[in-house]
């Protein structure tokens, strides 16, 4: 097994053929793939950010990949608050992440991979990656390999991820399982909505100038709502294009009077759907045009695209519950190079700050 890095994605891209690559968790598809990666390095960062692409090959043939962030004495993956799940990319046609055994191809490659990066310059004190799904294969083989490398490991919650499965369920069946207060607030939503004038929810799929013209309505009522502003704000309707070219997308807008109220980026792949972005103008409360869109969606995935799994990403925030319901949670990993001062000083603040918050809370962190 050998490991390649780059730090430069075209030419990472060349080395595995150009191919995009397989799903690397069974939660994960569009999230692991090198659209995605590539599509957040080059809009979803500070420009200049750099940037590790590891690559592990086997007789030559490349079977896993890790994109990270470089930063002094330290290497992170590359996520942040636009990712909801962090996996390697698997790089081989037949390669199955939910369930790699310790002589498996893949945590062959993860072991190799944490050796090389022990080993070889520059070196990293800190090795972060986050979030993580942790019942998948990838979080154990990971902790593994890291440990067998020789680096103290811990590990972190993130968020809670609240999911739906959902495999042959008509929406008639499941919003007749919502909570009655939901089912009520949606009947007094679309009364209002009949009396104000005429609306309508569009689901767009495809590029073309409507879709266009659909992410400039997303991006005005995100500016409107009590959301923070975007910090990278080509991003989303980057996404929302690849998205559509990739047949992912499904990007819904309710409007009343031709006045867009509430907008939702959903992704569909490998029979999930995730619910990625949602806004809606907080003038226009009233009418519960979030509740009403997401609705509208929810039938969209199961009728249309007889989904599996409907996942509300990250985040523990109460409304989800009225829509899902089984919930999981995302971690972090973290391990320190103690052979160096900068991993030693890193690992005695993180351990140090563990065992502070466990002595105020009563709780473990």
């Amino acid at each position: 097994m050998i490991v390649h890095r780059f730090n430069d994605f075209a030419a990472f891209r060349a080395a595995i053929g150009g191919k995009p690559a397989e799903q690397a968790s069974d939660h994960g598809a569009f999230f692991q793939t090198t659209d995605w990666f590539e599509l957040l390095a080059q809009h979803g960062l500070p420009a200049g950010t750099p940037l590790q692409w590891l690559m592990a090959t086997n007789d030559g043939s490349p079977i896993l990949g890790l994109p990270l962030i470089q930063e002094p004495g330290r290497l992170t993956s590359l996520s942040n608050f636009y990712t909801p799940l962090y996996a390697p990319l698997l790089l081989r046609d037949g390669l199955n992440a939910s369930t790699w055994p310790e002589d498996s191809l893949p945590a062959c490659a993860l072991a190799a991979t944490t050796h090389f990066l022990r080993h070889n310059a520059p070196r990293p004190a800190v090795i972060q990656l986050q979030p993580l799904d942790i019942a998948d294969a990838f979080y154990p083989a990971m902790r593994n390999a890291l440990i067998t490398a020789g680096y103290a490991v811990d590990s972190y919650f993130c968020f809670g991820n609240w999911t739906l499965p959902c495999r042959g369920l008509r929406f008639a069946d499941y919003f007749a399982r919502r909570p009655s207060a939901l089912q009520n607030t949606m009947h007094r939503a679309r009364k209002k909505l009949e009396r104000a004038g005429a609306w309508k929810i569009d689901i767009h799929t495809q590029s073309g100038e409507s879709l266009g013209a659909a992410i400039t309505a997303f991006e005005t009522i995100y500016q409107r709502s009590w959301k923070p502003s975007e910090a990278f704000p080509d991003f989303v309707r980057r996404l929302c294009a690849l998205a559509a070219q990739r047949g992912w997308l499904r990007l819904g807008v309710l409007s009343l009077n031709g006045v867009a109220l509430a907008s939702q980026i959903w992704l569909v792949d490998q029979g999930k759907a995730a619910i990625f972005k949602l806004a809606y103008d907080p003038d226009a409360a009233r009418y519960s045009p979030g509740s009403l869109l997401t609705a509208a969606l929810m039938e969209y995935v199961l009728e249309h695209d007889a989904v599996d799994e409907i996942d509300y990403l990250s985040g523990d925030d109460p409304y989800k519950q009225d829509w899902m319901s089984h919930r999981r949670e995302r971690h972090g990993l973290i391990a320190f190079d103690l052979a160096m001062p900068r991993g030693l000083f890193a690992a005695a603040r993180h351990y140090g700050g563990k065992e502070l918050r466990i002595w105020r809370t009563g709780r473990t962190a």
